[in-house]
C-alpha cells in the first residue's frame, strides 16, 4: 500500500538521505563533498544542517512530499517555487545560521564560502539554473533498496497533482546529462525535453568537465 504526506522537521534524517541520493547520479559522486573539503564536514552532515536551517534554494523540508509503502518512508521529491533572485543551490544569507549548526570555525566558513562562490557565485550567475518554470521538481530519490518497483512513477504523479492544487501551470525538473533512469522516468510520466547544456558549455563558461544538463517541462493545466 502506497501513501503520500508532506515531510515535517521530523523528516530530516531521511531527507538527508533523499537528498544525498540525488546527488549522485550520474558519476557517483555528490557536489557537496569538493566545496566541504578541508572542513571536517561530510556531505551528510552538511544536508542535515541545511536543511535544519531552511537554507536551501532547491527545496526545504516544507517543500518534500514523501512517498509510503506500508507506512515506511521509500522516497522523497521538493516541488516549489523558484527565487529568481538567487537560483544557485544555497541560501547564502543562512550560510552563517549553517555554520553555527555546524560548529564551524571562521576558517572553515571562510574556506566554504570561497570555494562555493567560486563554483556558484560572483558577478556571472549560471545562466544554465535559470528557473525555466513557475514550479521546479528537485532532490527526486528512490532509496536503493526500495527501488526498481514504479515508486519514482508514484511519487511524482502525486507531486505533480499537488502542483496542480496549487495552480501552477507548468512544471521544470533538470537531469545531468548521463542519469538515463531519471530521463526515462521523467518523460515516462509527460516530462518533454526542451533545452540542453552539453559538455562543451561548461568547459568553455566553468573551465570544468561536466556532462551537462537538460531541462525538462510538463504542462499542468
Amino acid at each position: 500500500m502506497l501513501s503520500t504526506r508532506k515531510a515535517t522537521t521530523a523528516d530530516i534524517p531521511f531527507l538527508v538521505r533523499i537528498e544525498y541520493e540525488a546527488s549522485l547520479p550520474p558519476s557517483n559522486h555528490c557536489f557537496w563533498e569538493d566545496m566541504l573539503q578541508g572542513t571536517g564536514t561530510t556531505a551528510l552532515q552538511f544536508i542535515e544542517a541545511e536543511l535544519r536551517t531552511d537554507a536551501s534554494n532547491w527545496g526545504n523540508v516544507a517543500d518534500f512530499l514523501i512517498l509510503e509503502e506500508q507506512g515506511k518512508p521509500v522516497a522523497a521529491a521538493a516541488g516549489y517555487v523558484p527565487n529568481t533572485e538567487d537560483y544557485c543551490p544555497l541560501r547564502l544569507s543562512r550560510l552563517e545560521a549553517i555554520a553555527q549548526d555546524l560548529n564551524w570555525s571562521k576558517e572553515s566558513t571562510t574556506i566554504f564560502h570561497d570555494r562555493y562562490m567560486e563554483l556558484w557565485g560572483g558577478d556571472l550567475r549560471p545562466f544554465f539554473l535559470t528557473p525555466q518554470a513557475p514550479w521546479i521538481i528537485e532532490n527526486v530519490a528512490v532509496l536503493p533498496e526500495a527501488r526498481g518497483r514504479g515508486l519514482g512513477k508514484a511519487l511524482l504523479r502525486a507531486l505533480l497533482e499537488e502542483g496542480r492544487v496549487q495552480q501552477h501551470a507548468y512544471a521544470g525538473i533538470m537531469v545531468i546529462n548521463g542519469n538515463d533512469v531519471a530521463r526515462y522516468t521523467y518523460e515516462s510520466i509527460g516530462f518533454k525535453p526542451y533545452q540542453t547544456f552539453h559538455a562543451d558549455y561548461f568547459s568553455e563558461q566553468f573551465n570544468t568537465e561536466f556532462p551537462g544538463v537538460t531541462k525538462f517541462g510538463l504542462r499542468l493545466s
